[in-house]
């Protein structure tokens, strides 16, 4: 194909090779699936395709609308509860981090009462 005769697609649609997007589930057909096939694997589909990058840009504090955006969805309320999954990871981090904060106040309050009572 030549390059003056390329389509231009949108953001994030592969190309096929005569410069239309590219059909994933005859992708899927002609290529993946075989391929899980000969090494003992199950196909489950293109889902987990979908959620992995959500779950990073969600991780990478990207919004969620731009993540909605990104895999085409037509409303958000199918994008955050299918597609953007927190790591737990994540959750303990944010929770050591939440922890560490609040026993830091804990300590300032003390010593703000303890001054406190001296005064009086």
């Amino acid at each position: 194909m030549k390059p003056s005769s390329q389509k231009l697609l949108p953001a994030g649609m592969l190309p096929n090779t005569i410069g239309g997007a590219l059909d994933l589930d005859n992708f899927a057909d002609r290529t993946v699936k075989p391929i899980f096939k000969a090494n003992g694997l199950k196909w489950k589909g293109w889902r987990a395709y979908r959620c992995g990058p959500a779950a990073n840009l969600h991780e990478l504090c990207v919004p969620d609308i731009v993540i909605q955006a990104i895999l085409r969805c037509e409303d958000i309320r199918t994008t955050q509860p299918s597609y953007i999954q927190t790591e737990p990871r994540v959750v303990t981090a944010a929770m050591k981090r939440l922890e560490s904060q609040v026993a830091c106040t804990a300590v300032v309050q003390q010593l703000y009462s303890r001054r406190h009572q001296a005064i009086w």
